[in-house]
């Protein structure tokens, strides 16, 4: 699996020179396998999508917050003439057409889906889901209003993606189970554990909370991501430095990995 990580930010983008390094682009990554393209959320960070030639595209969305489908409306991928396979959960009695809908309709837009050249045909997602070679399993997140964790399978390597995720003491128990001895973990750590007692029930981890769950889960690597918009590179290469293990880091816009 080639794992191209396209936006880091949670809760809005942001930019200016404070933000080159980890970069403002919200929540998006980018796995191709074999002869898919497969979308994790759809955030800002869709935009800077590089071209994926023939594959197969799918698009899996953990929540439809405003941060998590930011890109779509402008994406290259509803732009073309080609297949997209969307994917999130019913929520709020909403499938995934209807709450994108939300976003993409007037006043807040001024076109609907149906009227990009794309084809794209929603899925509700279920347990499992078989994308070509990779087998896709899930997990419900804790995060009001409900999401999605992911776990990407391909030819002996996997990936979870964890974000928009709270801890608490039976999932932390459950996602170490289900992320058991994974390749690479994504991970929600947008707060310090300071500002998450302030913050608590919003819906987001601590890096200190990560690691105890990439101790417990046995992963191979861990990368932090969702980082909180009001953190600049200065505050983000700071929480990184407190990191003591060299299989850990924070995620950066751009940034590319093999498994």
């Amino acid at each position: 699996m080639k794992i191209t990580i396209l936006g880091v930010r949670g809760s809005i983008p942001t930019s200016g020179e404070g933000f080159l390094e980890y970069g403002g682009a919200t929540a998006c990554c980018l796995v191709e396998a074999g002869d898919q393209a497969i979308y994790l959320d759809a955030g800002s960070g869709l935009l800077h999508s590089p071209d994926t030639g023939d594959r197969k595209v799918s698009l899996l969305i953990t929540h439809t917050h405003m941060d998590h489908i930011l890109g779509l409306p402008l994406s290259p991928l509803l732009l073309s003439h080609r297949r997209i396979d969307l994917y999130a959960k019913t929520r709020d009695g909403l499938d995934a057409r209807q709450q994108l809908e939300r976003l993409m309709s007037p006043p807040l837009w001024p076109v609907g889906v149906d009227i990009y050249p794309s084809d794209v045909v929603f899925h509700d997602i279920g347990k499992g889901i078989q994308l070509g070679n990779v087998y896709v399993d899930t997990m419900e997140s804790n995060h009001p209003g409900g999401s999605t964790i992911f776990k990407l399978e391909h030819e002996g390597k996997s990936l979870v993606y964890a974000t928009d995720y709270e801890h608490s003491e039976d999932k932390q128990a459950e996602l170490a189970e289900f992320a058991k001895d994974t390749d690479l973990l994504l991970y929600d750590a947008q707060y310090t554990d300071e500002e998450y007692e302030r913050m608590k029930g919003f819906g987001h981890s601590t890096v200190f909370e990560g690691m105890k769950l990439f101790e417990k889960s046995g992963a191979k690597r861990i990368l932090f991501v969702h980082h909180d918009p009001r953190h600049n590179d200065d505050k983000l290469k700071e929480m990184e430095a407190g990191l003591k293990d060299t299989r850990a880091g924070f995620a950066r816009e751009g940034m590319v990995l093999e498994l």
